[in-house]
């Protein structure tokens, strides 16, 4: 799918010169009257914005009913995007993902609110923070082996995108709130993709009604967001009080509640507030969690595909791991095992489309992008530009050694997105994301079903819409015994 296009590099203006008016409005894909692109959209919108990209280029106009939206699909119109802050905005009040996230580091565009709280929240996220909750990623990482070993055998069909959905929630469960999966079970997988989808939908569709009117689908969604709301509180509420008391846990490093209630803004010393805290909770359940399940599972559909590829990961792990589970120095020595989680990230980018608020009249790629319209970053087509990738298509985890990094446009590959809103738990996604390839790679191989339907589903993340089913096969070591 290698778009035909004028492949030379179009220029990344950043605001409207003197005499703006006069660029021309950029190419608009095919639309129906009234509707737009509406029913394209809601069809499959990463095929909609490809066929948009490959008939127009890399910048695109589409029509939404009244919005107007503009498709950005190169590195360098991407780069402009999201490091000028000033011109492309969030969404503000009309991002529907605020229904479930509220006003976190994700949503917010407040800039004073947001820079106070990413500076408080920093700390949290580096990569010697995020070491020291290894234990608890390792633990449930090694509950997720034993689960599988008790309840499938060799051969059997295991839906391989189900089991990563769990283990990554129980991770997130232990790192937020020491406990299991069982406490936060308000935030399952079926819940967080209900409010996704919900939220998904009427970004794409200006004819969604409004939240307060009583259908069945508003109401499946407010009732879902009551349940996470009263779990989240909750958990808060006895958090503090334990804390007023001086009853705090001793059970070892403070987890990440224990840290986002502990931190204070430099200057005034001040926390963060109950809303605050359970907006930053649930962000990091809903980014935390889906996102590393998804891309593992595209990791694992991409090597069975691959034989080669799965070879080199499986000579890597056995190597360093022989017949125990990683420990945190092991990663470093496993560069490969990140690298196929980093080509999965490229062709399967767990978060797609970046959207964007344009501020003020601009120029961008020599074209006119009036105020008030939107911008969606395609990283899906980024991700496959063919001025930066060569066979964009092909799964090679060798475009992220160290050598061929080295000389590639800092936005060809940016699945945590860029500029001052680089996800802060970037971090925390590679380090679990290297422990359980790793892990599940030592254990197990797995095998697409062959006539198993492999479909991308783009909403707010890019998922398999039937799932992923693949036999699962123990391997063996070289003495013939089962690891």
């Amino acid at each position: 799918m290698t778009p035909t296009r004028d492949t030379a590099a179009p220029t990344p203006d950043t605001a409207a010169p003197a005499g703006a008016a006069t660029a021309p409005a950029a190419p608009e894909a095919r639309a129906l009257p009234v509707l737009g692109s509406v029913l394209d959209f809601r069809k499959d919108i990463l095929d909609a914005m490809h066929q948009g990209w490959r008939d127009h280029g890399d910048l695109v106009r589409y029509r939404l009913g009244p919005v107007v939206v503009h498709g950005v699909s190169s590195p360098e119109l991407a780069g402009v995007v999201l490091t000028d802050s000033a011109t492309y905005g969030k969404l503000g009040a009309d991002n529907p993902l605020r229904l479930i996230l509220g006003e976190g580091l994700l949503t917010s565009d407040d800039h004073e609110s947001w820079m106070r709280n990413r500076r408080m929240m920093q700390p949290i996220y580096t990569k010697q923070a995020i070491a020291r909750m290894f234990e608890s990623m390792a633990a449930s990482t090694a509950d997720q082996v034993a689960h599988m070993a008790a309840a499938y055998r060799t051969g059997d069909v295991v839906d391989v995108h189900a089991e990563m959905m769990r283990v990554t929630l129980d991770i997130v469960s232990r790192c937020m709130f020491s406990t299991d999966v069982e406490r936060t079970r308000d935030i399952s997988p079926e819940a967080v993709e209900l409010a996704v989808n919900y939220a998904f939908d009427r970004l794409q569709n200006p004819f969604s009604p409004p939240t307060r009117w009583p259908t069945p689908r508003n109401r499946r969604f407010q009732a879902v967001m009551r349940r996470m709301d009263t779990m989240t509180y909750g958990i808060i509420e006895e958090r503090r009080r334990a804390a007023a008391s001086g009853d705090r846990r001793g059970d070892g490093e403070p987890d990440l509640l224990d840290m986002l209630l502990d931190v204070r803004d430099a200057d005034t010393g001040e926390g963060m507030s109950d809303r605050e805290v359970r907006d930053e909770v649930i962000t990091t359940f809903g980014a935390g969690h889906e996102t590393t399940a998804i891309t593992l599972t595209w990791a694992f559909y991409l090597l069975s595909g691959n034989r080669e590829v799965l070879r080199r990961v499986q000579e890597e792990v056995d190597e360093v791991l022989g017949d125990r589970m990683p420990g945190t120095a092991d990663l470093a020595a496993m560069p490969y095992a990140l690298q196929v989680f980093e080509e999965a990230l490229r062709l399967y980018p767990s978060a797609p489309i970046v959207p964007r608020l344009v501020l003020k009249d601009t120029v961008l790629g020599g074209h006119t992008v009036p105020a008030g319209s939107r911008l969606l970053v395609n990283l899906y087509n980024i991700h496959r530009h063919d001025r930066h990738w060569t066979d964009p298509e092909r799964f090679d985890p060798d475009r992220f050694t160290a050598g061929a990094r080295k000389g590639r446009h800092r936005f060809a590959h940016m699945p945590f997105g860029a500029g001052p809103h680089l996800c802060i738990g970037k971090h925390f996604a590679l380090m679990e994301a290297h422990l359980l390839l790793a892990a599940l790679v030592r254990r197990y191989e797995f095998r697409h079903v062959p006539g198993h339907r492999v479909v991308n589903q783009a909403s707010i993340t890019l998922r398999p819409r039937y799932g992923m089913s693949m036999t699962a096969h123990a391997r063996t070591g070289a003495a013939g015994t089962a690891r």
